[in-house]
């Protein structure tokens, strides 16, 4: 919370202030006493007496914050502290409970009604389709003007109205800032101010100075008050967004037949650019009964600039542009929150929006089914995609495909109780080393060298031809994938 040296002079008021504001910055988050080694901060206020600052000056007080100030018609310096600190306090805390609205998923109506006794006035706000949502319920029907009863009665403003404000100035809904009109366009005289998403009009606040006693102090509070309504807006502008982005994300993940241009073109709008490098993670708790997925998936999107977590069944599927920030810098600072959440997560293959949504985050899921499950680990599932291949050969390569001597190794083996099958196996997978062949299978190199002359002799294949070799070694692979 920033304040402004207007809102100060409102709480002051009884001080009789003689004002100095020229750059009136909400900048104000703090307050000192002035002191001549003091090294001014530009968020800070400082109190003093006028001698301090000026060798021609007396013991009246002085609020000063950059080149604005305030010169008090009091010289009771504790005084004027207390009444700063109060209104400090007073801010914070009101600022304390409107954050509090916000990430509690509040309606516009709570924010109006925490706000009430700051805004002093009656104030009301539209959305774009000028209907009423929210009012300042201090102010019942009959203590303002027809227009206000009309609103309230109606849950919208005078047709006939809105068509003679629209003529008077076919501009208004995109101004920017506070505005008012030197000719009264409501019965009363009044402030208005837009909430836009760039040029789109979301809605807008008016604030009744019902009966013209608004201060530049109470048009502050009124502009504050406009700046959690605005982020209201655009809280719940991203809600929609967001779950129109889930539902686009789950679909090209999941159909392959999906179009992905129309999620490529909100990525775009989110900020990412078609050539950026991006990156499919997905996310795992080991423990299913008690995963926090929805918790941990906002949270991720809250901290992270670069992600995007959507919630895939019992998994997290995380789409994550490297281009914004590297893979390693991710990673890193995804570590501690998987860890913190027990949660492990596999990574997939870079690409960009050219490429299949479909096909990286298959590969994504079908190799996280052959990691570990150590929490706060992130697989590399480049490294697994092997036995991911293996396991998908033997689910969908006929048993005929596999080389005829497993068969054949397996049936002799039962037959004459030796141990052909195991030691062919153990031979290949070690590159056909005899000494490492032996030390593995526990056998004297001699032995081994008869029993792979038996093996030579059994076998109709040809061992010298390396891809003879690799058809028996991957119909293993395949066989004890399953």
């Amino acid at each position: 919370m920033k304040l402004s040296m207007w809102i100060f002079a409102d709480w002051l008021a009884e001080f009789h202030p003689q004002t100095d504001i020229k750059q009136n910055q909400f900048d104000i988050e703090a307050v000192r006493l002035f002191a001549s080694d003091l090294t001014m901060d530009k968020h800070t206020m400082y109190i003093g007496r006028l001698r301090d600052l000026f060798k021609t000056g007396n013991d009246n007080i002085i609020c000063v914050h950059n080149n604005d100030m305030l010169l008090l018609n009091t010289t009771e310096l504790e005084e004027v502290l207390n009444c700063v600190l109060n209104a400090l306090a007073y801010y914070t805390g009101w600022d304390n409970t409107m954050m509090n609205q916000l990430t509690s998923g509040a309606m516009l109506q709570d924010l109006m009604d925490a706000s009430a006794d700051v805004l002093k006035s009656p104030v009301f706000i539209l959305d774009s389709g000028q209907r009423h949502l929210a009012h300042n319920q201090n102010y019942k029907s009959g203590q303002v003007d027809e227009l206000w009863d009309f609103l309230l009665d109606d849950g919208t403003c005078d047709m006939d109205f809105l068509i003679r404000f629209n003529q008077f100035d076919p501009k208004r809904l995109s101004r920017k800032g506070l505005y008012t009109y030197q000719q009264p366009v409501f019965p009363n005289a009044a402030w208005h101010y837009n909430f836009l998403q760039g040029s789109n009009f979301l809605g807008s606040a008016t604030y009744i100075d019902l009966d013209r006693s608004a201060t530049r102090g109470r048009l502050d509070c009124f502009l504050l008050f406009c700046q959690y309504v605005d982020r209201w807006f655009q809280l719940h502008i991203r809600e929609q967004e967001s779950l129109i982005l889930d539902e686009q994300i789950r679909t090209v993940i999941c159909d392959p037949r999906a179009d992905s241009r129309e999620l490529c073109r909100r990525l775009v709008l989110y900020g990412w650019h078609e050539n950026d490098s991006l990156v499919f993670l997905k996310l795992d708790a080991p423990y299913q009964p008690f995963n926090i997925n929805t918790h941990l998936c906002h949270t991720l999107n809250a901290n992270f600039t670069n992600i995007y977590a959507v919630i895939t069944e019992l998994s997290i599927c995380i789409l994550c542009n490297v281009t914004v920030c590297s893979l390693e810098e991710t990673v890193h600072s995804l570590k501690p929150w998987l860890k913190s959440s027990k949660y492990y997560a596999t990574m997939g293959q870079i690409f960009t929006m050219d490429d299949s949504f479909f096909k990286q985050y298959q590969f994504v899921e079908k190799t996280s089914g052959f990691t570990g499950k150590e929490i706060g680990t992130v697989y590399n599932g480049t490294q697994y995609a092997f036995p991911y291949l293996l396991s998908e050969m033997q689910h969908t390569a006929a048993s005929e495909t596999l080389h005829p001597a497993l068969k054949m190794l397996e049936k002799y083996d039962a037959s004459h109780h030796t141990d052909f099958y195991h030691t062919l196996y153990v031979y290949l997978s070690h590159e056909r080393s005899i000494a490492d062949t032996a030390r593995v299978l526990n056998l004297h190199r001699n032995s081994l060298l008869y029993r792979l002359k038996r093996l030579h002799e059994l076998l109709d294949a040809d061992l010298e031809n390396p891809l003879v070799r690799l058809h028996i070694l991957l119909s293993y692979e395949i066989k004890n994938a399953s």
